[in-house]
């Protein structure tokens, strides 16, 4: 156990005092403040748009338009409008128009047609036609106008209509243990979404540097000093406790980081349900480290004992592809994971020892799952570890002191059976 310890205690520092393992912990959580944060900041949005509203319509409706598009707005972001006014047909009108819009005078101009009602369409001409927030408020200002004046020629008033025709708002709320818990479900979905990449990302990164670490060891005989006094099992085992160690501590920093930022979210204009679906129970935080220890060591020890059985890098690459195979595998399904984390699709792959680490946590998030399916879950994924890890044991002490080309499927049978 002492030699584990060492080695252990060997792996963790040699990785935590480099300079990639600072910079990375800083600058992935100050990226993703900077992506939730910065196209707020950014945000072109507002500013003031002078259009010419060139009105041929049934009375009444090109003033409703004027009015709706230079009414004052609450949104943070919204477009102040200068609106003018001209009657009559747009063909006379348009060159005109179009010499004002290049001498930037005006940034636009609105035709409303004598057949509006009918047509459902009006024309709109600007220099720049891909700022959509322009075109949806005309949009939202010309259908205002056109039912209301459809409405009126039906005996009703726009109040009456809005009140038949208003939208149903479903107050969604996932019911725990400890009663009723508000929130976003877009941002429950995200949070879920993110927990899941994240521990691929992971896995795939701290599997590959044990991957790597055992092939130069290897090539440069290093590996042949140390199973002199330390068994090849212990050192294996010290590898990937040491990795999970590094994972678990940069995890943590992470996690620091991400509740300092929810902390602050309401000064940063996150919302309050978004806020909600980022504060996860301890139950939740439970389920989500034991998965993660767990996947982490059976791929560590998958990725080690792989190592072992090359001599180069380009053939370390390649053999690092079917071993990523599993973890994509969640990706594939992620819709109905996310979408719906109690369907059959969800369950079978949580059961799975090779997909259960990405796709549990995500459930977890999501909504509460049954305390015997997380139990079940953990069991067949703990037997799952151990398999990997009796079975990468034998490879991998015989392959850190094989040397020559990569071994066959025959060959490693016979390296399990002679180990």
């Amino acid at each position: 156990m002492r030699n584990v310890l060492l080695i252990i205690r060997r792996e963790f520092l040699e990785r935590v005092r480099t300079r990639s393992f600072v910079l990375s912990t800083v600058l992935f959580p100050v990226f993703i403040a900077a992506l939730m944060i910065l196209p707020s900041i950014m945000q072109t949005g507002g500013g003031k748009r002078t259009l010419v509203l060139v009105d041929q319509s049934p009375a009444g409706i090109g003033h409703a338009v004027a009015q709706a598009l230079q009414a004052p707005r609450q949104e943070k972001n919204a477009i102040r409008y200068t609106i003018q006014r001209v009657e009559g047909a747009l063909e006379p009108q348009r060159a005109r128009l179009n010499a004002r819009v290049e001498a930037k005078e005006i940034d636009g101009y609105v035709w409303i047609g004598p057949d509006v009602l009918a047509s459902n369409q009006v024309q709109y001409r600007a220099r720049d036609v891909t700022r959509v927030q322009v075109v949806q408020d005309l949009e939202q200002a010309v259908t205002g106008a056109v039912r209301q004046e459809r409405l009126r020629g039906q005996g009703l008033t726009a109040a009456e209509v809005a009140q038949l025709v208003r939208n149903v708002d479903v107050k969604a709320a996932r019911i725990t243990g400890e009663g009723e818990e508000g929130g976003n479900i877009f941002a429950t979905l995200i949070t879920a979404y993110v927990i899941g990449i994240m521990f691929m990302q992971l896995i795939m990164l701290y599997g590959q540097n044990a991957m790597r670490s055992v092939l130069e060891e290897k090539n440069n005989r290093i590996v042949e000093v140390i199973v002199s006094s330390v068994h090849a099992t212990q050192l294996m085992a010290g590898k990937v406790l040491g990795l999970a160690a590094v994972a678990l501590l940069q995890v943590g920093i992470w996690v620091g980081f991400s509740a300092l930022f929810t902390s602050q979210g309401e000064r940063l204009g996150m919302s309050a349900g978004a806020l909600r679906a980022a504060q996860l129970g301890p139950a939740v935080w439970a389920t989500i480290l034991v998965f993660f220890v767990l996947g982490f060591v059976l791929y560590a020890a998958m990725y080690a004992a792989a190592g072992s059985t090359v001599a180069s890098e380009q053939e370390a690459q390649q053999l690092a592809v079917p071993l990523m195979l599993p973890l994509i595998v969640p990706l594939v399904f992620i819709m109905p994971v996310l979408t719906d984390p109690l369907g059959s699709t969800a369950r079978t792959l949580s059961l799975i020892p090779f997909t259960a680490p990405v796709v549990m946590p995500m459930r977890a998030v999501a909504t509460e799952i049954p305390p015997l399916e997380i139990a079940l879950s953990i069991a067949l994924l703990l037997a799952g570890v151990l398999a990997v890890l009796w079975v990468a044991g034998k490879i991998y002490r015989v392959g850190i002191l094989s040397t020559g080309k990569k071994p066959s499927l025959r060959e490693l049978g016979r390296w399990l059976r002679a180990a």
